[in-house]
């Protein structure tokens, strides 16, 4: 079967590929020319040159392929339309390359379905109300997909924190473990759920060969609904380093003005920021919780690494590499 993977250079792509190639799939990974080609399988693959704005290297891309498995997007972008042209315009120029049966898989995000409170994980049917620029977007490729006038075959994810080797966007919690921190926003908790990235990728194989999997939505996490506070990831990392952490609180209004702050500084020299007014209302969220039983129930899916067992992994690859010192 030929799959073709967007975003093949990208955190999860790195750890999906190979995977797919120790099950025999002919892996075609769709790149910039400018991207780093990892070398655990740069030479295992067929390499597409091209991105989600090019319709052209999409269509060159896409030719006589079974399956695609979409990846490929932004997580942080100074404008809201940075997040549409790549989220959700991009999404659109991959459905109109692709054939009309192909089998497609759309890595979304757990920002397209929006937070909810402590008590309460949302499930597939929970109408989505995202927060932030960047969860509008995703929703907006989920609904590109989903309507389109093609055949296509489509199995939508949306994950919750993903976490492991090679990622940067989670390395902050476990850097606020090893200095001693951990940061309690306002008074009351926040929960989010989360899962190891090996976890993710196992689960995205077996979406892809379960034909009861189509033109579904799944929610997916590390088999824990209720989620984790960030007490309990800092403390469970601090725990794994062997160290000790301190709380640190930081008011609501405090941290909104250093989003604001963040966002025009960057604005004023260019960049990008994570940290921005968007990212103030996803951190200050009561919960970002998803109920996975549809996918335990149709897909027969239990993550294998718990939450210690997944930081365990992770903190020693980071150690190995030099990012914790």
């Amino acid at each position: 079967m030929n799959v073709l993977v967007t975003g093949a250079t990208g955190f999860i792509g790195k750890h999906l590929i190979p995977s797919l190639l120790e099950k025999s799939f002919s892996v075609h990974a769709l790149a910039r020319p400018t991207s780093r080609r990892p070398a655990s399988f740069s030479d295992r693959v067929t390499w597409c040159e091209g991105d989600l704005s090019n319709p052209d290297s999409l269509k060159k891309a896409c030719r006589n392929m079974d399956t695609v498995i979409h990846l490929a997007g932004i997580v942080k972008a100074g404008k809201a339309a940075e997040y549409f042209a790549v989220n959700y315009e991009g999404t659109q120029n991959l459905l109109k390359a692709a054939a009309p049966s192909v089998r497609l898989i759309l890595i979304s995000s757990q920002a397209a379905v929006g937070p909810t409170t402590a008590a309460h994980p949302l499930d597939e049917e929970a109408p989505p109300h995202p927060v932030s620029a960047y969860g509008r977007s995703k929703l907006a490729a989920e609904k590109a997909v989903i309507e389109s006038d093609k055949s296509i075959r489509y199995t939508i994810i949306r994950p919750p924190v993903v976490y492991g080797p090679e990622d940067r966007e989670s390395l902050s919690i476990f850097k606020l473990a090893r200095y001693h921190l951990r940061p309690q926003i306002g008074f009351g908790k926040s929960f989010v759920n989360a899962i190891y990235v090996k976890d993710l990728v196992a689960f995205i194989l077996a979406c892809l060969q379960e034909p009861r999997a189509e033109r579904q939505i799944f929610h997916i996490n590390d088999g824990i609904d209720n989620g984790y506070s960030y007490h309990e990831l800092i403390q469970t990392a601090a725990e794994v380093l062997q160290t000790w952490t301190a709380p640190v609180f930081i008011p609501k209004i405090v941290l909104k003005g250093l989003a604001v702050i963040n966002a025009f500084i960057a604005d004023l020299f260019g960049r990008t920021s994570m940290f921005n007014p968007d990212k103030y209302h996803e951190l200050t969220a009561p919960a970002w919780l998803l109920s996975a039983q549809k996918a335990r129930r149709i897909v027969g899916f239990c993550a294998e690494n718990s939450l210690s067992e997944g930081f365990t992994k992770t903190i020693r690859w980071y150690l190995s590499k030099g990012w914790l010192r």
